[in-house]
């Protein structure tokens, strides 16, 4: 087109050349204009809004997750805080719905609606979890010293004026009671919930021998075992269909395909832009012959030609140097995904992944896995005493001096406040499991002044262990709550020391036990 009207401009009159040859431009024009259009880089602004609001929205899922964790295990507070990160997840859900439209994608607008659908569906479930929780942990945390309280009963004056064999009998009741509740707690099943049943039902009729106040007791023994009956398996089935909503599965693929979305409408532009390079070569070329036919106007030309190299120019600098930007902004957003602010340590989300992949390389080996839960004890009066600056020093000098004992292949973990775990691969024996706690105590206890202030703390350590097909078996979820209920044991044994789960397993050879004191297996 362009070429026909520079023939009728050059075979017109002098007023229709200049009509033609103002056409002509015109085009010339709007055919450059289009091509700059489509040949501006994807706006950087909108993808790094994006990708911030897609790493928040996986920090804030995994922090979900690790409350229903805590809320299942009896970490969480009296009142689970189960959907207090929805407010900001809905908002950053909604601004990615916003970019949405930009892309121009249906890949991006499934993937978005997946995500949403499956926000909604945790929701529901978290909500219908934090209902049901609360009376399971009441009961749990209720029945023990419950039970313990009763047995003291029994052995006093109320066991003195019932019948001895009744005595004896309930006692017996009240034992296996226990350990089946504490059985059911951690796998329930229709066979051990009939043997709870019908040891609760044995309580029961043993009630005409003794005081109202024992049967008193006895009744709010016999109400809390069967809350814990039927709300175990809700919360299991619960856990399970949060676990299932695969949140974290639809934020993956939603970045997938935002990033697919961005890189195809980067190389589109990239092609426009040779487009453009091409055209202002053919425009190069007709200005060349209009230098041949308009002498005078050849600086005017040459100077045009100069400012649009020049802007080209600066358009791929600044190109590559928001590119820059965007990549160091992405490695920094990896790593505070995966690592603790504080301590630099690995955090709950990778020491979770990390774990997976040790259980399944130990199922292929048959090797060991190990476990250590660590709670620093006295560490809340440094806080109390010196301030938030000398525990956050503490914290940094922990890490550091039990990171430095581990091996290159171990992790050492930082999953918030005071808690740590340290995770071991292919441990040859038992002993060399309990060395690395004593030598964790040690470096804890080592810590005795920070900024200039004296500190004393030590810790309680938890540690379970799993080996090859069994550790898959078990899984991660499982494992951690072993280890963490054995750091609950070593707290109350006193503080300073560690105590080994009783579900822990070792490398096929017997190992003498090196526990000197400091371990102590309930089971043992």
């Amino acid at each position: 087109m362009v070429a026909v009207l520079a023939q009728r401009v050059a075979s017109s009159t002098p007023r229709r050349r200049l009509q033609l040859a103002g056409l002509a431009v015109l085009v010339l024009a709007l055919l450059l204009a289009f091509l700059y259009i489509r040949s501006e880089a994807a706006d950087p602004e909108v993808r790094n809004d994006v990708m911030l609001s897609l790493r928040e929205l996986e920090k804030l899922d995994a922090e979900w997750d690790a409350n229903i964790l805590r809320a299942h295990i009896g970490r969480a507070p009296a009142t689970p805080q189960l959907t207090t990160q929805l407010p900001r997840m809905r908002e950053l859900v909604a601004r990615l719905g916003e970019a949405v439209p930009e892309t121009g994608s249906a890949p991006v607008g499934a993937a978005y609606t997946q995500l949403r659908e499956a926000l909604q569906r945790k929701e529901v479930l978290a909500t219908q979890f934090a209902r049901h929780n609360p009376p399971l942990r009441e009961a749990l945390t209720y029945l023990p010293p419950a039970v313990a309280d009763l047995k003291t009963e029994l052995g006093g004056i109320e066991g003195a004026l019932a019948p001895a064999r009744l005595v004896v009998r309930l006692d017996a009741s009240l034992n296996a009671l226990l350990s089946e509740i504490l059985r059911y707690n951690v796998a329930p099943s229709p066979p051990l919930a009939a043997r709870i049943d019908e040891t609760l039902g044995d309580i029961a009729a043993q009630e005409i021998a003794f005081s109202p106040a024992v049967v008193e007791k006895m009744d709010a023994i016999i109400k809390a075992a069967r809350v814990i009956l039927e709300k175990r398996p809700l919360g299991n089935r619960l856990e399970a269909q949060i676990a299932g909503a695969a949140l974290d599965t639809a934020l993956d693929r939603l970045g997938r395909e935002f990033t697919r979305s961005f890189d195809a409408a980067l190389a589109v532009r990239e092609r426009y832009r040779g487009y453009l390079f091409a055209y202002s070569a053919v425009l190069l070329m007709l200005l060349a012959y209009a230098g041949m036919r308009l002498r005078r106007s050849y600086r005017i030309i040459g100077e045009v030609n100069h400012r649009l190299q020049a802007a080209n120019e600066t358009l791929e600098q600044r190109v590559a140097e928001r590119t820059a930007e965007l990549e160091t902004q992405s490695k920094q957003l990896e790593r505070l995904a995966q690592h603790d602010s504080l301590t630099g340590l690995i955090n709950y989300r990778q020491l979770t992944r990390l774990l997976e992949r040790a259980l399944a390389r130990a199922n292929r080996r048959d090797s060991v896995v190990v476990i250590m839960f660590i709670d620093l004890d006295g560490f809340k009066a440094v806080n109390d005493t010196y301030g938030h600056a000398t525990g956050d020093l503490v914290l940094q000098m922990v890490a550091r001096r039990v990171q430095e004992k581990l091996r290159a292949e171990d992790a050492l973990a930082r999953l918030g406040g005071d808690e740590f775990v340290i995770m071991l691969e292919e441990v040859a024996s038992r002993e060399g499991a309990l060395r690395v706690a004593q030598l964790a105590l040690d470096q804890i206890k080592s810590v005795t002044e920070a900024d200039g202030n004296p500190v004393a703390i030590s810790a309680s350590i938890g540690i379970s262990s799993a080996r090859g097909h069994e550790a898959a078996a078990r899984g991660s979820a499982a494992l951690l709550a072993e280890a963490d209920k054995a750091m609950y044991e070593a707290k109350q044994s006193g503080k300073g020391v560690f105590v080994i789960s009783p579900q822990a397993q070792w490398p096929a050879l017997p190992a003498t036990p090196e526990d000197g004191g400091h371990a102590r297996n309930p089971l043992e």
